[in-house]
């Protein structure tokens, strides 16, 4: 397994905790296949991004989180980064590096620092959704 998933990595924040699970399913399920079987693996999980990225930034509208436009900034960096792994898996590239190292170490990283600033912030201003 790229990332072992526990309740320790939890933010607090209901609908973050259960995505950033999935990812980390995910995330998994892309280091243990290869090759073309990526493929339609990067396509969910480029759709969870999507809609995890979209909660974030709606959450962190609401809140008016301080760093707003830093972190949806890096939502858009990683999302085009994952458009381009998609475009090498389909060119043949197994990207093996990228789903064993690299994308589980960016999702722990960025769950803690981002993700656990924007979800404490988001608790002291009252978000309870």
């Amino acid at each position: 397994m790229a990332i072992q998933w526990h309740d320790g990595l939890n933010v607090g924040i209901a609908f973050m905790d259960g995505d950033h699970a999935e990812a980390a399913m995910q995330i998994n399920a892309l280091a243990a296949a290869s090759g073309a079987g990526r493929i339609p693996l990067m396509g969910v999980f480029i759709a969870h991004c999507r809609e995890h990225f979209a909660r974030e930034d709606s959450m962190m509208e609401q809140t008016g989180f301080f760093a707003l436009h830093c972190h949806q900034g890096e939502h858009s960096r990683v999302l085009a980064e994952l458009d381009t792994v998609l475009a090498r898996l389909q060119s043949g590239d197994p990207q093996d590096h990228y789903f064993t190292k690299a994308l589980p170490g960016w999702l722990l990283d960025h769950r803690g620092t981002m993700d656990m600033v924007t979800a404490q912030f988001a608790q002291a201003a009252g978000f309870t959704g």
